[in-house]
Formats: C-alpha cells, sequence, structure tokens
C-alpha cells in the first residue's frame, strides 16, 4: 500500500455523515429556538450618524467602552427595539433602532441627539436614514430568491460537467448535501449568537457556498482522472485516494483564508466583524464538507442504487443445449504426461457470458492480454 493510502476516510463514512447530522440538527435547534436577528435592511428602521470633532477611539478596548456608554445613555430611554451601535474610524458614532414610520424616527431622533448632548456637548448630527418595511420585505425576498438560484445553479453545473461518467446526479446530489451543510451551519451560528443579519451576511453565504463547491469541484475531477487511469482498482480505493491527494491543497488554501479573517477579527472595526466571523464558520464548514461529505456520500449512494438494480433484476436462468449441440472439451495425454485441449474445444471454453451489472458508477477494466503461442524449437 502507497504512503497517500494509510488514511481510510471512506471507511469512516457512517461517522462523518454522523458528525454532518448532529450539526444540522443543532444548526435547526438554533433556528428554531433563537430565530435571526434581521437587521435594518430586512425589518426596516432608522440609521443615526453623529460625529465626533476628533478622534475620540483608536483601539478597539476604547471603542467598546464608547458603544458601552452610549448604550447605557439610550437604555433610559426606553428606544422600540434594542439598539445596535458601532463607532467607525475613531470619530463617528452609528445607531440602528428597528421603528415602523418615518414620522417616529423623527421624533427618536431629536431625544437620541439631546441625550447624547449632554453627555458629549462637541457631538454633532451628521445624517438619519430610514428604511421603510416595504423595501425591507423587498430585499428578503429578493435575498431569498438570489440563493436559491444560486445552488440551483451550482447544482445543475456539476450535473452536467459529470454527465460523462454516467452518474452526473449523484455527483449534483452530493455537493447540493456538502452545501445544504454548509449552509444550515452558517445560519445555525448566526442564529444561536444573534449576530444582525443584514446583506452583507447574504454576501457572505454565497461566498461560503461558491468556496465549498470550489474544493468540490475540484475532488471530483480528480476523481474522475483517477477513475480513467487507475484502471482495475475498486471504486472505495479511487475515491479514498483522490480526496487524500486533493486534502493537503483543500486544507492549505482554507487555512490562508481563515488566517486572513481571523487578522480582520484581531485589528478590524465592529462593523466588519460580524461579516468576517460568517466568513470564517462558513468556510470552516465548507472545507469539512468538501472532504468528508461529498465524495463519500456519492459513493454511499452509488452502493445503495446498485442493490436496488440488483434487486430488480430477475435472476438470470441458466441456458442449456440440446445435447446434440454440446460439445464436450476433449483433453489429450502427450508422453510428456501433459494435457493439451483441442482447438475447437478450447474455443468453446473461452466463450463467456457477460453478467449484467446496475452500477453507474464503476472504473473501467482491461482484459488481460493473451499469451502469444510459443515457437517450436529445431532440433
Amino acid at each position: 500500500m502507497q504512503a497517500t493510502e494509510r488514511f481510510d476516510i471512506v471507511g469512516k463514512t457512517r461517522l462523518w455523515l454522523g458528525v454532518t447530522v448532529a450539526v444540522t440538527f443543532f444548526s435547526l435547534v438554533g433556528l428554531i429556538v433563537r430565530g435571526f436577528n434581521l437587521g435594518l435592511d430586512f425589518t426596516g428602521g432608522a440609521l443615526y450618524q453623529f460625529k465626533f470633532p476628533e478622534k475620540v477611539a483608536t483601539t478597539m478596548r476604547e471603542e467598546a467602552k464608547l458603544a458601552g456608554e452610549v448604550r447605557s445613555l439610550l437604555r433610559n430611554l426606553n428606544l422600540p427595539s434594542q439598539p445596535v451601535i458601532q463607532i467607525a474610524e475613531g470619530d463617528s458614532l452609528l445607531i440602528r433602532v428597528k421603528m415602523q414610520s418615518e414620522r417616529e424616527s423623527e421624533r427618536w431622533r431629536v431625544e437620541i441627539f439631546r441625550t447624547l448632548r449632554q453627555k458629549y456637548p462637541k457631538l454633532e448630527e451628521a445624517g438619519t436614514e430610514f428604511i421603510g418595511s416595504v423595501v425591507g420585505g423587498e430585499l428578503t425576498r429578493a435575498a431569498i430568491w438570489a440563493t436559491i438560484f444560486g445552488l440551483l445553479t451550482v447544482s445543475l453545473f456539476i450535473w452536467f460537467r459529470y454527465q460523462i461518467l454516467g452518474a452526473g446526479w449523484l455527483f449534483s446530489l452530493g455537493a447540493l448535501v456538502a452545501l445544504a451543510h454548509d449552509v444550515l451551519v452558517l445560519v445555525g451560528f448566526t442564529a444561536w449568537s444573534q449576530i444582525e443579519v443584514n446583506s452583507s451576511f447574504i454576501a457572505a453565504l454565497l461566498t461560503v457556498a461558491g468556496y465549498s463547491v470550489q474544493d468540490t469541484v475540484i475532488i471530483y475531477d480528480r476523481i474522475r482522472e483517477n477513475l480513467k487511469v487507475r484502471r482495475g482498482w475498486a471504486l472505495e480505493r479511487i475515491v479514498n485516494y483522490s480526496l487524500i491527494e486533493t486534502m493537503p491543497r483543500s486544507i492549505n488554501t482554507s487555512l490562508t483564508t481563515v488566517l486572513a479573517l481571523w487578522s480582520i477579527l484581531l485589528i478590524g472595526g465592529v462593523a466588519v466583524k460580524p461579516l468576517a466571523f460568517s466568513l470564517f464558520v462558513g468556510i470552516t464548514a465548507g472545507t469539512y464538507s468538501s472532504i468528508f461529505v461529498a465524495a463519500p456520500f456519492v459513493l454511499m449512494m452509488q452502493r445503495w442504487w446498485e442493490s436496488k438494480m440488483a434487486q430488480k433484476r430477475p435472476a438470470a436462468a441458466p441456458v442449456r443445449r440440446p445435447i446434440a449441440e454440446q460439445r464436450p472439451i476433449l483433453r489429450v495425454t502427450t508422453s510428456s504426461s501433459e494435457e493439451t485441449e483441442i482447438p475447437e474445444a478450447r474455443e468453446a471454453a473461452e466463450k463467456k457470458t457477460p453478467s449484467p451489472t446496475g452500477s453507474i458508477l464503476r472504473p473501467s477494466t482491461t482484459s488481460p492480454a493473451r499469451r502469444k503461442p510459443r515457437k517450436k524449437r529445431r532440433r
């Protein structure tokens, strides 16, 4: 056995799929129990912008301290919803509040500015934006349709790309299962952590889907190449060999991306942290699903399809020829105590009836080469 075949990934398919089912169930529970923390892009509300004359927060600790002070000041106003406070560029204060009407937004603008002015006398207004519920509903529908269209497009692409193997629907189904795992993990994490869901979250969701499909397609391509090159190998061995060959590439690519995201989480501002954290969770889940879910699921479904076709296929009855047509294989014993067959009997023995198989994904094999007849030596 070669060095690249020491790990049996395919043999632990039930373990990988069991982990996938458990994580997906946990994500669904979070989605049902906690729900989404929808932002102003989907619910509608007001965005108040204020400006300090100079930078008052240059580090993450100072930003967190300033946001805590502002939140404690606004707590006494009894706002319609919990405000979302962000510090941008060290001198800009952003306050998001969910509201129903523009008149209500204007009334609360005066109250918020008067309260903040008591604590920060040099604070100035920079602008106010209001997003109605109608706009939020349109963004919600557009986000849902964009996600569905993206997933369907990816599945159709994989279907037609691997139709050459006669099992395009299997590869497409495996990619969809991996994508569903990634999307549900990211959605469940967002629900449990109560990160605000806005338009940037939809961008992160589609980015994770594309990233996961890229890793999955690379593994599928390697399986397709090995099906043509490594003839005579069992299908399980080919899939396992392909996974181990592509694993270093997938892990290294994801690791470099995760390191960049961690730098954003440590150094970046508050506004980009939810997006970076969502990408970190989604890319980690996508790397796992591409290696341990997509290809093993395809192999498991192929086995199920073979067993199903074998049950539907009627048992072939043995074909018996009339006695007059039967030609027994005759053997002749020579003086050297070796048995040789008559050429006609040998030809009859070499004829084999092809056995039908229910496999739709099977590596091609080559028939063994016939031995050339030996030349007689001259005495």
